[in-house]
């Protein structure tokens, strides 16, 4: 199953609305939900297929995960 995560920070409009709008199309195979952070570890893949990131701008922690995320990605 392919996850999209959004990440977000205080705002309660559109990331609520993006993740019920895009679970209602019902896709098969497509779910989403806010990114959850438990424990970051490098060269750790991430759970989420795509991230959508809305904080990153303002929290250094965020961007770190993010880079890491991209990273194991990458066909090396």
């Amino acid at each position: 199953m392919k996850k999209i995560g959004i990440l977000f920070g205080k705002e309660n409009t559109f990331p609520q609305a993006f993740v019920e709008r895009v679970n209602s199309k019902k896709v098969k195979g497509i779910v989403a939900e806010a990114v959850q952070i438990d424990v970051v570890e490098q060269a750790d893949p991430s759970q989420y297929d795509v991230i959508i990131d809305r904080i990153s701008q303002d929290v250094p922690f965020y961007r770190a995960f993010l880079k890491n995320a991209a990273l194991m990605v990458l066909p090396w």
